[in-house]
């Protein structure tokens, strides 16, 4: 059946039906905004309600990132390897390499807005003999690293808590079931604002983005009025190399995870692209916006840091579990204030949490509607009411609060696990982006209105011509270099103790959707959905 229907530019679009996998299984017709047309041309039915704006999404974008909070937690990880100029030059390095990533991947989610994000990406981009497994094992990395978000930023709030506590009672015994109980209630919070509560949530994004930014200043006034003053020299020319690599730049490129860090998360927006109003243009630009003022916060925060830190050989002999904290005390001269301070970072890291479940529960939602997971009936269902989905969020919840057990027994063990959340993050990207590139060169995306027989078509946001290529390129080659020093350990000749077990965890969690794909899926798993058919005329 075919019907023209209006778009939001008043113009008329003909929309139809294929299919449906419904209870009639039959050919229906929809009226449909533009956002409607453009998920339909990509085969998906719109159902989830559109309540983000450009400023809610900007906000949601810059409280997954925080990278002037994560900057101050990060602080000693880079410091050993690399120094205090090591930790200048490699923030702007990364810097750039995420503004390339983040701009190749508004590409994709200009060209196919789906809350499916990088799995969907990849079968479409993928060639028709490998599809089906590009895109599987995509999904099942995207659900493996949006599980670990919203754990490790709640388990960062735990521990800044208990750690502010220790500072006010010297009599106080840390244990790792604490850090565990404040894990759940705090998931708990999150739950309750990401399910009863979702309608509000783009309000909240807006209102913690303000917070965001209002709150660099908290944290820069008092240190740079109150803390001593370092010269030039020791903050951008002097470098450390305590983990005794050849040379310090090997060094530098070995504590590069800590600043990789801070950067992580902003594409959690593409997994909240079908509740984005003008998503193909609105989320591209979202993941700059945020990844722009993040950049300049973040570095304004690297920078004072170093110059009112102290003696950094102070810091690099604490066995502190955040150093940041003692460097506020430091520079303010009042435990108060450093509590005080810490807290309003732990408030904003329970902020990344929030927001990484729910961009965690879409990705989860988007995969089980595409019947890839055992329960896909179940997992998929959304709430009547808020339309939001309800399992699929107490599904990462919970995930997220099993996990937080391993806290009771060791907190090294918990952190090795969280550890594989960057590569499982940058081989999220390293998949789409290579499958793009495969294509650019090829020359199969077309301009909008040419015909495609694969309906590979470019989105409103784009980089045209050979600068588009020269990016995509760039990208690829900086995701590969955090990749291979991410399983790097922070010191030569690791004790056991010390070595960095995150290949091990990753390889797990590539191998174990591998088998289960080879094992099940395949027989089962046809790639998207094509839950609907636009016809243009």
């Amino acid at each position: 059946m075919n019907r023209r229907v209006a778009s939001n530019s008043e113009a008329e679009i003909p929309l139809r039906i294929a299919k449906c996998h419904s209870s009639q299984d039959r050919e229906d017709a929809i009226t449909c905004s533009r956002d409607a047309y453009e998920l339909a041309r990509v085969g998906k039915r719109e159902v989830l309600k559109r309540r983000f704006g450009l400023a809610s999404t900007v906000g949601f974008a810059c409280s997954l990132m925080l990278t002037w909070e994560a900057v101050i937690i990060n602080i000693g990880i880079g410091l050993p390897n690399g120094g205090p100029a090591g930790l200048v030059y490699s923030y702007i390095a990364v810097w750039i390499g995420f503004t390339s990533i983040f701009i190749a991947l508004g590409e994709l989610a200009s060209m196919i807005p789906s809350a499916g994000g990088q799995y969907h990406w990849a079968s479409i981009l993928a060639p028709k003999s490998s599809t089906r497994f590009f895109s599987h094992v995509t999904g099942s990395i995207c659900i493996v690293a949006w599980t670990a978000v919203p754990t490790g930023a709640i388990y960062a709030v735990g521990s800044i808590l208990q750690n502010c506590f220790a500072m006010t009672h010297p009599s106080y015994e840390p244990k790792g079931w604490h850090v565990t109980l404040i894990m759940w209630a705090l998931l708990l919070i999150c739950t309750v604002l990401n399910t009863w509560l979702g309608m509000i949530l783009p309000v909240l994004e807006v209102f913690i983005g303000i917070a965001h930014v209002l709150g660099v200043f908290a944290v820069l006034i008092p240190i740079i009025y109150l803390g001593p003053r370092a010269d030039a020299r020791s903050v951008f020319i002097q470098t450390y190399n305590l983990g005794g690599w050849r040379d310090v730049t090997l060094a530098t490129l070995v504590g590069l995870k800590g600043t990789v860090a801070v950067f992580l998360g902003t594409d959690g927006v593409v997994h909240m692209a079908e509740e984005v109003a003008n998503s193909s243009v609105v989320v591209p630009h979202s993941m700059l916006f945020a990844i722009a003022i993040n950049g300049i916060l973040g570095f304004a925060m690297v920078i004072a840091f170093l110059f009112t830190a102290g003696d950094f050989t102070v810091i690099l002999k604490s066995q502190a579990t955040f150093p940041f904290m003692h460097i506020l005390e430091n520079s303010t001269k009042s435990k108060g204030a450093s509590i005080v301070l810490s807290s309003m970072i732990a408030i904003m890291q329970a902020c990344a949490g929030l927001g990484g479940i729910s961009s965690g529960s879409r990705m989860l939602w988007a995969f089980s509607r595409e019947r890839a997971l055992p329960g896909w009936r179940w997992i998929h269902k959304l709430d009547r009411r808020t339309t939001v989905p309800f399992h699929s969020i107490c599904i990462i919840v919970i995930a997220a609060g099993l996990i937080g057990l391993i806290n009771i027994g060791s907190s090294i063990v918990l952190n090795i696990v969280l550890s594989l959340l960057m590569e499982a993050f940058f081989f999220s990207y390293i998949i789409p982006l290579s499958l793009l590139l495969y294509r650019r060169v090829r020359g199969d995306i077309f301009e909008p209105g040419q015909e495609s027989n694969q309906g590979l078509t470019w989105g409103p946001f784009r980089v045209k011509g050979v600068w588009g290529t020269l990016n995509n390129i760039f990208a690829l080659v900086f995701a590969g270099i955090v990749v291979i020093f991410g399983f790097w350990p922070a010191e030569n000749h690791p004790t056991p103790a010390k070595m960095n077990y995150s290949i091990a965890i990753f390889g797990g969690a590539i191998v174990f959707p591998m088998v289960y794909y080879f094992g099940w899926a395949r027989k089962y798993y046809l790639g998207p959905v094509m839950e609907v058919q636009s016809v243009e005329r």
